[in-house]
């Protein structure tokens, strides 16, 4: 049955960015006794599960995927306060995504 982890560890966790003391101080432990907890919460598996978990997510790249792309041209191009010019570009990538502008070829 997997461990649950103490709100403490959770910020430990979260504030954990390679140096254990500063994390165990930062999640709430005593500084007299941070340097002996952080190293300790460094050797539990399923603390280092969980940085490892959150490093691996930290560290994917930030893609937008195609809806995300669309909703931004879409606010690009209804902003009224924005250039013309970047507006009509925006609409322009817009359509495009969508195909918008493909040429059909017919066979003779």
């Amino acid at each position: 049955m997997p461990t649950r982890l103490s709100h403490k560890q959770k910020r430990f966790i979260d504030f954990y960015k390679g140096n254990a003391t500063e994390a165990a101080i930062e999640a709430g432990y005593s500084v007299k006794t941070a340097y002996s907890i952080g190293q300790e919460n460094l050797k539990k598996p399923e603390i280092i599960k969980e940085i490892q978990n959150r490093n691996m997510r930290e560290s994917m790249p930030k893609i937008a995927n195609r809806q995300q792309r669309q909703e931004f041209w879409s606010s690009v191009m209804n902003d009224v306060e924005v250039d013309l010019s970047v507006r009509l570009r925006a609409s322009e990538l817009l359509g495009k995504s969508e195909a918008d502008f493909t040429e059909k070829l017919l066979e003779m």
